[in-house]
């Protein structure tokens, strides 16, 4: 029996917003597996958002897709279905600032940030994981660590699956210095 996906799309407001997120639900769209839920969430800052829409998924795995991103080709999510095993699973992408570029192959680095943006993230659902609502910067890291603390390292794909948006709108490029520090100092 093939797994539901909840695919969970946060938005928020952003300059071309609305452009982005028809691409990204036309990348779900598109795609041969067909065995999903679309949950769309608009509910405060971006943590308090995702864990919004993780809450409502209903399917057998949570697949986190921020509006600006996108699936890489049409047979993305039957790749990660049939590649997912554990508890989660991340997947490489690639990197849209207009012209897609730069892959990234994501590894796994207790100290650092190598897996990637939380758009390249499966996971299980039902494990009362959520993304720690006091931060914005280094919200995924720590998603990341209190994963691998609780369920060990997550199966890779070493194939591109997603594609991340890159403009001066996103939130990441939207804090100033000192709200960048403060998150690394919480982490």
């Amino acid at each position: 029996m093939d797994k539901k996906i909840s695919i969970i799309i946060p938005y928020y407001d952003m300059p071309n917003g609305a452009v982005f997120l028809k691409r990204c639900i036309d990348s779900v769209m598109s795609q041969t597996y067909k065995n999903y839920e679309i949950i769309l969430t608009k509910d405060g800052k971006m943590a308090e958002n995702t864990n919004s829409a993780i809450k409502r998924a209903t399917g057998d795995l949570i697949k986190i897709l921020y509006q600006d991103d996108y699936l890489a080709h049409e047979n993305a999510l039957q790749v990660i279905v049939d590649g997912f095993k554990g508890h989660w699973l991340v997947s490489g992408c690639e990197h849209d600032n207009g012209t897609r570029g730069k892959p990234h192959l994501p590894v796994f680095d207790r100290k650092k940030n190598t897996i990637g943006s939380p758009s390249v993230l499966t996971m299980k659902n039902g494990l009362d994981m959520y993304f720690n609502e006091n931060m914005t910067w280094v919200l995924d890291f720590d998603f990341y660590r209190r994963m691998y603390d609780k369920y060990g390292e997550p199966a890779i794909l070493n194939d591109i699956n997603v594609v991340i948006g890159i403009h001066n709108g996103q939130k990441t490029n939207l804090l100033t210095d000192e709200e960048k520090l403060k998150e690394e100092q919480l982490l």
